[in-house]
């Protein structure tokens, strides 16, 4: 079978090809910079290209950060606008399918084994024979999660834009902070928290509004790098106190909006955060900072307590569950 899967972000482009009727079976992979291409079909040529793959496709995947619709989805934060049947003809395939980014890590999750996972929180240990249904999400370029569910014989995942949903202050600081944005936005999402230009956003707070003080050293590398990447570089390293400060309002924010999604979808029983943060600063996301968030939800504590949450290390979810997806839903011609 061969099947060409991606997973397409505001940032990057991840695409591989996997062959399976072949000894060994044939793998090719590439990241690239989304926004110096036009479009997807730009880049899926690149790929094929640089390592030769002939067409037909048996089947596609991709996946996508953004709301499908119909035959085509918008892709969040890029100026794209991806269509199925556009691949279609590209691919010389009819069984293309685009799916929600998260809905692709979600259809990862069952195959993960322990060394791609470190424990958040224990929470209760499975039964024997229990089969997964947990919530999905993650922090990135934006906000994803979803569902996932055992449905008769196979898994079926849920996606969501739950990103987009209302942030909701659960401390007298992050009152004032809601206070601000809406001093420049009608509506604050927990996207525009969670995610990397949520950490610059959180930063500036910190800085502007609660007067804390910023070094020259840090200023002079928000301006040469990625400011989320910089400022959690130095919270980790414990060597700021304004990018400490940012740095454990996020986790708190994080583990709060875990614990409402967590809610949104339940009864579940485990959770999982993936996205390209987290991975990042786990050893602050393992603090009893986001534990406690997480749980802080009135008559419903003790059974979040008892949830196990996850955290995802593995690189390539996305393109994981893209895979997975395809070779569930093929039909053979």
């Amino acid at each position: 079978m061969r099947i060409l899967a991606g997973d397409i972000g505001g940032t990057h482009t991840r695409l591989v090809y996997v062959q399976d009727d072949t000894v060994p079976c044939i793998r090719h992979a590439k990241t690239y910079p989304s926004g110096e291409y036009p479009d997807l079909i730009d880049v899926i040529e690149d790929f094929l290209s640089e390592h030769a793959i002939q067409k037909p496709f048996d089947a596609a995947c991709f996946a996508i950060a953004g709301p499908i619709q119909d035959d085509g989805v918008a892709v969040t934060n890029l100026p794209w606008f991806i269509r199925t049947t556009d691949l279609q003809l590209a691919l010389q395939t009819t069984q293309v399918t685009l799916i929600n980014d998260f809905l692709a890590i979600a259809y990862a999750i069952p195959a993960l084994t322990e060394k791609n996972l470190v424990s958040l929180q224990e929470g209760e240990p499975a039964r024997a024979g229990d089969r997964l249904n947990a919530a999905v999400l993650g922090a990135g370029t934006g906000l994803g999660a979803a569902h996932l569910v055992w449905q008769r014989d196979h898994y079926q995942a849920f996606s969501s834009e739950a990103g987009h949903a209302g942030f909701a202050p659960e401390t007298a600081i992050q009152e004032q902070l809601l206070t601000w944005l809406h001093q420049q936005h009608a509506h604050v999402s927990v996207e525009m928290l969670l995610s990397g230009r949520g950490i610059d956003r959180l930063y500036a707070f910190f800085r502007d509004v609660l007067g804390l003080p910023e070094s020259d050293t840090v200023r002079d590398a928000l301006h040469r790098t990625d400011p989320a990447q910089v400022i959690s570089e130095h919270a980790l390293a414990g060597d700021d106190v304004l990018c400490r400060r940012t740095l454990a309002c996020f986790v708190e924010i994080y583990g709060a909006v875990a614990g409402d999604i967590a809610l949104h979808y339940y009864p579940v029983n485990a959770v999982y955060l993936a996205g390209g943060i987290a991975p990042k600063i786990k050893g602050l996301l393992a603090s009893k900072a986001f534990t406690e968030a997480f749980s802080n939800k009135g008559p419903m504590r003790d059974n979040l307590q008892k949830l196990p949450v996850k955290l995802v290390l593995s690189d390539t979810p996305g393109l994981d569950g893209a895979i997975s997806y395809a070779r569930q839903h093929y039909l053979p011609t």
